[in-house]
């Protein structure tokens, strides 16, 4: 059976990695203002030897957290606290951090960052069902209390709904794949199970979005990395029980695509399908629109949308959604351009950078007042970039 590594490496091209940029190129933003591309050269904290993928990223409403996540057999118990305004980056305390890990989970409270799951090897084993509270304010670590924490996982789904953090799904050891979950409170300290009736099939890699009152889980792959599954369901924690997503016109099952919510729909875009039938993702540039209230589905505008590719990033900025990076394994290309979804107007825009920030994919990207900030990501085999891409608005 292949690896989920070797998998998700194979999707992008074998080529070097791109350098850094120019801090002084010029990108036009997606909207009304104007961007500066940066790179962090020249900060002397900043440059690490080895990047990273599968790792997590946060807004604190200050600055970008970022944590973990691995790359050339290395596995990192770091991170960066990543000042959009300022284009600096400074690490995050490893005393009493979470040991070194990929593909966990990754929330923020409002006060802290929530670090649970994810595993240590390449394999799908070594995983972890522990993790720890950071509080940027102190730059200090605090562990979760373990007991009646889900079964350890890695790559699952995880929301932070307001008061506790829900995750669900993913890898357990040897290829195994989780359809049961849990929720944990930080004022207690303390986990409960979710309930196993009404949730959709055991997957990984799924799709989640929180509405403000539900979870919504949508795509995902089997664990043996051959069946994407055109399939979801929807979790309420007020009453503790899943309800069905409608399938009917309901986009076709991928994975490595992306999702934001809207404040009253779910927008997801992208992926790569896989039958089983071929060792191939064959990837999409199509996407939808699910709205939980009439749990009807709408598809999105091809016409403006980028290029078919998975493992892209989405960012939601308020009125938009923003796709960007991204690769396919059929062509061996890595992208680094995109466009910008507009619901108000259900109409693709460009994104007319003139600057060349360097393709990749699996990197996180985060928005910001200032912009978007993109982390990490590759352009294949076991090279990782270690830098931040910051979008900032040009004062």
């Amino acid at each position: 059976m292949k690896t989920c590594t070797a998998a998700l490496l194979a999707i992008l091209t074998q080529v070097p990695n791109a350098p850094a940029g120019n801090p002084d190129d010029a990108i036009q933003s997606p909207g009304p203002q104007s961007f500066r591309y940066r790179s962090d050269r020249g900060d002397p904290v900043a440059m690490e030897e080895t990047g990273r993928i599968l790792h997590s990223a946060v807004w604190s409403g200050q600055e970008v957290l970022v944590w973990g996540g691995g790359a050339d057999d290395m596995f990192h118990q770091s991170g960066w606290r990543i000042d959009p305004a300022t284009g600096k980056r400074r690490p995050v305390s490893e005393r009493d951090a979470p040991s070194g890990r990929w593909g966990h989970a990754g929330v923020w409270t409002g006060s802290r960052m929530i670090i649970w799951g994810g595993r240590n090897q390449f394999p799908t084993n070594g995983h972890r069902n522990d993790g720890a509270a950071y509080d940027p304010e102190s730059d200090t670590w605090k562990p979760l209390n373990c007991t009646g924490a889900p079964e350890a996982r890695s790559q699952m789904a995880a929301v932070w709904t307001g008061t506790e953090m829900i995750v669900w799904g993913g890898f357990g050891d040897d290829a195994k794949a989780w359809s049961n979950g849990g929720r944990y409170q930080p004022g207690t300290d303390a986990w409960a199970p979710l309930p196993e009736a009404g949730a959709p099939e055991a997957r990984v890699e799924p799709l989640v979005v929180w509405t403000g009152s539900e979870m919504i889980i949508w795509g995902g792959i089997t664990p043996d990395l051959q069946r994407t599954l055109a399939s979801g369901a929807r979790y309420n924690p007020s009453t503790n029980q899943w309800s069905p997503v409608q399938s009917n016109g309901a986009p076709c099952g991928t994975w490595g695509h992306g999702a934001v919510w809207t404040g009253h729909e779910m927008l997801l875009w992208g992926g790569a399908r896989q039958d089983g039938t071929e060792n191939e993702n064959k990837v999409t540039s199509e996407g939808a629109a699910y709205n939980p209230v009439t749990n009807t589905w709408r598809p999105l505008p091809v016409e403006g949308a980028p290029c078919p590719r998975f493992f892209h990033s989405t960012v939601w900025t308020g009125s938009s959604m923003i796709v960007w990076g991204g690769g396919d394994q059929k062509d061996r290309r890595n992208f680094n351009d995109g466009a910008e979804y507009v619901p108000a107007e259900n109409r693709w825009k460009p994104l007319t950078w003139q600057g060349v920030a360097p393709a990749r994919g699996m990197h996180t990207a985060t928005w910001t007042p200032q912009g978007m900030v993109v982390f990490g990501g590759s352009t294949g085999g076991s090279n990782a970039f270690s830098g931040p891409l910051i979008l900032a608005s040009r004062q």
